[in-house]
């Protein structure tokens, strides 16, 4: 017997329960994968802008760099989550 006939026979005798155990394995590893990603990008973020990013956002209340932050992180969300996806 071939490995992907193991596998797909293997696949097919799971139960619900066992499927749904590795669904919610498999969401919450993609997921600390995202947030890990997530708080990457938004480190690169803060090496790129000129000056500290949180202390221009807190102290000095620069909302147009809030939301091109903003936008920036949740653009490289949305590329994240469509790689870990597909």
């Amino acid at each position: 017997m071939s490995l992907s006939a193991f596998l797909l026979d293997t696949a097919l005798q799971a139960t619900q329960g066992e499927k749904l155990l590795y669904g919610i394995l498999a969401t919450l590893i993609y997921g600390a994968i995202g947030i890990g990603m997530a708080i990457l990008a938004y480190k690169v973020i803060d090496w790129i802008i000129p000056g500290e990013l949180s202390k221009q956002l807190v102290e000095d209340h620069n909302v147009p760099l809030g939301i091109v932050a903003g936008a920036f992180i949740l653009g490289l969300c949305i590329i994240i989550a469509a790689a870990i996806a597909s």
